[in-house]
């Protein structure tokens, strides 16, 4: 691993686990270091926390001294450990591994990997992992606050007791946290039927999702646009899917719901915890047209009436679609980092 290392630009350094300090790993001979990108976890009551963050200030006062761009980022779902090298002629390697970043990890225990090199693979493989990071990196000051943090909250001497310590809540949502496209378009989209309402213990955490419609092809629906899915009856928000794939047909004979379209769900933590959020498609109009924000579909009529006629889908404005969005990762957000 140190020799994929040695002549890279840039590096990216993907593990859950991590040392306590860089002397492990020879930093130093990485003479042509321009960027370090760690993404690692940060989860709450976790002695980890007590080990990580004195790594990040260790790396910030070494890198700031050399000239290194130094980003850490936040994924607390996180589990593969992948390691990249990048290099001036624009290649790049690839470790897929068992070892975290640790001393034990790439020193001493039994672990194993292995290496790829094509570009397409490694750079499919990096953006699908950063792309799933939601908040901004951490800065050195905020590595500072959390040192501040982590004084006035001291590991417990006695027994096996965690410490009540939550560092992640302080970590800041970006402001497109998805990178959902200017010109994607915000539905909302009904699931079950009125004689077949969705159970309050059904779960929508799947990765990926067959959403349907009806026997009319769901017009203007494309991929990349964002799905805003309710169950039919209660009106709960389930979870919120990005659309990433063509309009597909099932080819079943007499099939009530033909049309569909592959849904990569965004908020799965929320999707897992829906029924106990209590977030309405009603309410959250009511709650905008209160405030007179912003009208919530694009005729300005304001209202939901061709869904409760049975419609498979509703256009809304882009405001309203982001109001949702942003509202739905918040409480994904949270119920990840705090369980």
């Amino acid at each position: 691993m140190n020799n994929n290392f040695e002549n890279a630009v840039e590096v990216v350094i993907i593990s859950p686990f991590i040392s306590n300090s860089t002397n492990f790993f020879p930093f130093d001979k990485i003479k042509n270091l321009q960027k370090l990108t760690i993404v690692t976890t940060l989860k709450p009551n976790d002695l980890d926390q007590y080990t990580k963050v004195p790594f990040f200030k260790e790396l910030f006062t070494k890198f700031e001294t050399q000239n290194i761009e130094l980003i850490i980022l936040i994924e607390n779902s996180l589990h593969g450990k992948i390691y990249i090298s990048k290099y001036s002629d624009k290649s790049a390697k690839a470790i897929i591994t068992s070892a975290n970043f640790t001393n034990n990890g790439l020193r001493l225990n039994n672990e194993w990997g292995t290496t790829i090199e094509d570009i397409e693979t490694i750079n499919q493989i990096e953006i699908g992992i950063i792309g799933k990071v939601i908040h901004i990196p951490i800065s050195k000051n905020q590595v500072d606050d959390f040192l501040k943090i982590l004084q006035e909250n001291p590991l417990p001497k006695v027994g096996n007791n965690l410490p009540n310590l939550n560092l992640s809540k302080n970590l800041v949502i970006k402001n497109n946290p998805f990178q959902i496209q200017n010109n994607a378009t915000f539905w909302l989209k009904p699931i079950g039927v009125s004689n077949d309402l969705i159970s309050i213990d059904r779960v929508f955490d799947e990765v990926d999702s067959d959403l349907h419609f009806s026997k009319l092809k769901p017009k203007g629906v494309k991929k990349n646009d964002i799905l805003i899915t309710y169950a039919v009856g209660h009106l709960n928000i389930l979870s919120i899917y990005r659309v990433k794939s063509e309009i597909k047909n099932t080819e079943i004979e007499n099939d009530r719901w033909p049309f569909y379209v592959i849904g990569e769900n965004l908020t799965p933590f929320y999707g897992q915890n829906w029924s106990k959020q209590n977030i309405t498609i009603t309410n959250q109009k009511n709650e905008v047209l209160d405030k007179v924000l912003f009208d919530i579909t694009p005729s300005g009529k304001n209202s939901f009436g061709s869904l409760m006629r049975g419609a498979d889908k509703l256009k809304l404005t882009p405001e309203f679609g982001q109001y949702i969005v942003n509202k739905i990762i918040q409480i994904d957000s949270e119920i990840k980092n705090y369980g």
